[in-house]
């Protein structure tokens, strides 16, 4: 009708069918541009996650020396009885430098990964923070394999638990660079003996404890003495590695 208001129609969003260029509404231009947002961590600088890395694995190693204790002066009297009180802790001291070797073994794979990772995204960083968490927790498992794993007690358990959180490790760090290929995350060219040593060390050194976990069940002693095939499988490894 001549005279009348002219109105367009309004879409939603706020836009026109006709009529003036559209007018989005804030509210709704906000919206959308939130459901299109990447929200997913990510990005090319590594630096943090191999600082913050390196810093987890380096306290864990400090903190290992909390399970030596020093023999306490109550039963300690005379030269003979220090000697014979750090004979007694000798267990312990072996127990002490297994798992500050083996915390470098983890740290060296750490870093042999990640010097074929170019970038990272969300599900990297769960993983990576997995395998951090798992680090941090071996000070505590030395100090229950130092207690109870040795002297009169023996437990089977103490050295299951040692045994079992080296089998999480292996696993989780192959999975780290099995998800990091599959993802595209890692170098352009990264070659095929690097690619083979990284898909089985993780399992083998894992199958390793797992055996030793099965060698309990009929001496516990014995389940310890077949952790030194961890040294023999790492080296056999390293030599198609990179």
């Amino acid at each position: 009708m001549k005279g009348a208001a002219y109105r367009p129609r309004m879409t939603e969003g706020g836009s026109t069918v006709s009529g003036s260029p559209a007018i989005p509404d804030p509210a709704t231009a906000s919206a959308v541009a939130l459901r299109r947002t990447d929200v997913t961590a990510g990005g090319r600088d590594l630096g943090r996650l191999l600082s913050l890395s390196d810093g987890v694995f380096a306290f864990a190693l400090t903190l290992l020396v909390l399970s030596l204790v020093v023999p306490s002066t109550d039963i300690v009297h005379t030269n003979g009885e220090l000697g014979a009180a750090l004979q007694r802790d000798l267990p312990t001291f072996l127990g002490y430098g297994f798992c500050f070797v083996m915390i470098a073994i983890w740290w060296g794979i750490h870093n042999r990964t990640y010097q074929h990772i170019a970038r990272y995204d969300g599900t990297l960083l769960a993983l990576n923070m997995m395998l951090l968490a798992q680090v941090a927790v071996m000070p505590f498992v030395l100090s229950v394999y130092a207690t109870y794993a040795n002297g009169p007690f023996y437990f089977q358990y103490a050295v299951d638990l040692f045994a079992a959180i080296q089998i999480s490790l292996g696993l989780t760090a192959t999975l780290t660079w099995d998800y990091a290929r599959r993802a595209r995350l890692t170098t352009s060219e990264v070659p095929d003996a690097v690619t083979r040593y990284f898909a089985r060390r993780g399992y083998l050194t894992a199958a390793v404890f797992a055996l030793s976990i099965g060698i309990s069940f009929y001496r516990v002693d014995w389940a310890e003495y077949s952790w030194v095939l961890v040294f023999v499988v790492q080296h056999f490894l390293a030599r198609g590695g990179d």
